[in-house]
């Protein structure tokens, strides 16, 4: 990556003519960076499976392993492939799949299989029909247990016939499970960083060539500072991925548009393939790129041709057919990767029993019945018609309404265009989004909130970040560049980037899906970094020292009150700004992703040991981990409050039965004073379980005694009331 301004760009920001030697510049970045790492293996190594690791590793490796791409079709294979690199040289359980699928195993109920590997089985066998068997297989996967360990338990209890009817308030060991899957998590977890990494170095890089040696230094800073960046660069997901390939893409693209050479266009090439292989959002690329080079092609600047190559980019037409042959290259290279990324076949699996399918179609059809459903209820469907809403859905699929999008999917299909895992997968994105409920700072919505990535970016995002993006904006306005090409370039990236998580569309999950702004948006605040350096040599020294500690601190503790500040360290997933009240009341904004995946199993199992609890607690649990695994004895609650699908629960047989009132109202019997519980903030909230369940919460909760917050997320209360 070359940092120098060409003499083509007229150096577009008037650059103090000061140097800084190579040695101390490599130094400066390297401790930065491995600030960054060394912040993000600590949240790593602290945080258990959150939500979507466990289907995120366990598919990765089916994909590697066993080239079959039935499971996690919710996006495409590259990141998860790249994860699972690392299991390949490790001894992991299952060394197979498959092998006993047969019609008695996949019809069984999966909870009273007798072991582990016919759990697999099962859910491998019934992953193309079922949305729900990734999970029972990714949960099988990195928490199955031994058969000798279930017939031990079976000895003790006849009760217990497979590896989900073990008790939660079993004592276990960590050699009762057959993997470890806090070694392979983490494993998978630091190729992410790698990448968070590698994002880092691109965002100095670009910010250096705008704005010099200063202004990379702040954007890297204010980069590898956020609490954001490196959460996320410490979980298995798909979300710093695509905002590295994504910003790798157009840094790359920024370079052809300064000076056409060959290593740029083959890297820019490269990277644009890769978002279309990691995220279905990466599909923004192709607005964005129309929009940041439209810029470049009607400026009247020269636009210069290196590497032997004979054209002149003299006039509006010759730019414009360069453009489209470029885009015209890069979609074909993202058609490549996307057939290369599934083996180059189109069916997602090869059974025993022939090609298995997904019902993509079907998919489609239901999509448009709900979007055409949903029309009718703008503020979502009142209670009284839920009961028949899915049979108006299933009706109206009948009819075989299309949106366009659908149309292209069908049609793409029926000619075995693109692999029918990422067709599915296309259509499944889609489809999800309708069905999810909001949160917004205390209110609930099935129809959503305009404002919740606007809401999510001013609560999460640290308040020195906001202040800098804001500076540098109205900045750059009143400079050169405003005038060149350049400010639209990376306009262009912005706004795209928001518009690609649709920031002002109704329905909104996580504050996660504005990762790729932010990039872009710290790569405005390098402008500061030349202002910077036209200051003499005391104040410079006195400005980047009170920034360097600003922006530190602002990843370490928020100031809310500021004479009690709240320490974020190891809990970056849980950050919320002073404007949110701090991570502690994080809650009464903002839940799932954005404070509780999942992640604090490891610090619920330290605050049970340091207070010598050994008796069983209640726990409703948000996430896919296993209580178990982490020591937690346990007894889960009734799944409508909350209680994991994957445990043994008391109450089972009533919820089984279509009786949830009686779950409900037994565990209320079963409740006794002195008790603790441990609820989730998401399912304290009960977003996705219903208004009737928060009003349970809130008369279960009235009559018990608050007693802390474990990394912010989970709420632990004691049974009776403290006078």
């Amino acid at each position: 990556m070359d940092g120098r301004i060409g003499v083509a760009d007229a150096q577009i920001i008037n650059l103090p003519t000061r140097r800084c030697s190579t040695t101390i510049e490599v130094a400066l970045v390297t401790a930065i960076c491995l600030t960054f790492v060394f912040l993000v293996i600590s949240f790593a190594r602290h945080s258990s499976a959150t939500f979507d690791e466990t289907v995120r590793l366990p598919a990765g490796l089916s994909y590697l392993r066993w080239h079959d791409y039935r499971l996690n079709i919710d996006h495409p294979p590259l990141l998860k492939k790249l994860a699972a690199l690392p299991l390949l040289s490790v001894k992991v359980w299952p060394v197979d799949v498959g092998t006993n699928e047969t019609d008695s195993i996949a019809k069984a109920d999966w909870r009273k299989l007798p072991d582990s590997r016919s759990v697999l089985d099962r859910a491998w066998a019934a992953a193309t029909v079922d949305y729900f068997e990734q999970w029972i297989f990714g949960h099988s996967f990195l928490y199955g247990l031994r058969d000798e360990t279930i017939a031990r338990l079976h000895q003790l209890d006849p009760s217990v016939i497979g590896p989900y009817t073990v008790p939660a308030s079993e004592q276990l060991s960590k050699a009762d499970f057959y993997n470890d899957p806090d070694a392979l998590l983490f494993r998978a977890r630091m190729v992410v960083m790698v990448l968070g990494v590698l994002l880092a170095l691109c965002v100095y890089t670009w910010s250096r060539a705008l704005f010099g040696i200063p202004g990379g230094m702040l954007s890297i800073l204010l980069l590898c500072f956020d609490p954001n960046i490196i959460a996320h660069s410490g979980l298995v997901t798909t979300d710093i991925a695509v905002t590295l390939f994504i910003s790798g893409a157009l840094y790359f693209l920024w370079r052809v548009c300064r000076r056409i050479e060959i290593v740029s266009v083959v890297l820019f090439l490269l990277f644009f393939a890769a978002a279309f292989v990691t995220k279905f959002s990466a599909a923004i690329l192709i607005v964005t790129f129309w929009l940041a080079v439209s810029a470049r092609v009607i400026s009247p600047d020269p636009w210069p041709v290196s590497g032997g190559i004979k054209i002149s980019l003299d006039s509006f037409f010759r730019r414009l057919v360069v453009v489209t042959i470029l885009f015209l290259v890069a979609m074909l290279a993202a058609f490549a990767a996307i057939w290369a990324s599934y083996d180059f076949r189109y069916a997602a699996a090869k059974t025993v029993s022939g090609v298995a399918t997904f019902p993509i179609e079907q998919a489609v059809y239901r999509h448009a019945a709900i979007k055409m459903e949903r029309k009718r209820w703008p503020t979502g469907v009142p209670r009284e018609e839920r009961s028949n809403f899915e049979a108006r859905v299933a009706d109206a699929a009948q009819k075989r309404p299309l949106t366009l999008k659908g149309s292209i999917i069908v049609f793409v299909a029926q000619h075995r265009l693109l692999p029918e895992a990422y067709l599915y997968g296309l259509a499944h994105s889609s489809l999800d989004p309708l069905m999810r409920t909001s949160f917004l700072r205390g209110r609930h919505s099935s129809s959503g909130f305009r404002s919740s990535y606007l809401w999510a970016f001013l609560l999460k995002t640290p308040l020195p970040a906001m202040f800098a993006i804001l500076a540098a904006i109205v900045g750059l306005l009143s400079q050169r560049i405003a005038k060149t090409w350049q400010l639209g370039f990376i306009a262009s990236a912005v706004a795209t980037c928001c518009l690609s998580v649709s920031m002002f569309a109704p329905i909104n999950i996580a504050e996660r899906y504005l990762l790729p702004a932010y990039p872009f948006l710290y790569l405005f605040c390098g402008a500061l970094g030349v202002e910077w350096s036209r200051f003499s040599a005391l104040p410079r020294r006195v400005i980047a020292t009170v920034a360097v500690l600003t922006i530190a601190a602002s990843s370490q503790f928020v100031f809310y009150p500021i004479w009690r500040p709240e320490k974020i360290h190891p809990h970056y997933l849980a950050y919320f700004n002073e404007i949110a009240g701090g991570p502690r009341n994080g809650y009464n904004n903002l839940v799932d992703s954005n404070l509780d995946w999942g992640q604090e199993l490891k610090h619920l199992k330290r605050w049970l040991d340091d207070r010598n609890i050994t008796e069983p607690i209640w726990l409703s649990y948000f996430g896919t981990a296993d209580a178990r695994w982490h020591q937690i004895r346990h007894i889960s609650v009734p799944k409508v409050l909350g209680g994991s699908p994957f445990e043994a629960s008391p109450y089972s047989a009533f919820e089984d039965s279509g009786a949830p009132d009686k779950a409900v109202g037994a565990f209320l019997n079963d409740l006794r004073p002195g008790q603790y519980l441990v609820v989730s903030a998401t399912n304290l909230a009960a977003v996705y379980l219903g208004a009737q369940t928060r009003d349970v919460w809130q008369n279960i909760l009235a009559q018990c005694t608050y007693i802390d917050q474990v990394g912010y997320s989970l709420f632990i209360y004691q049974i009776g009331r403290d006078e």
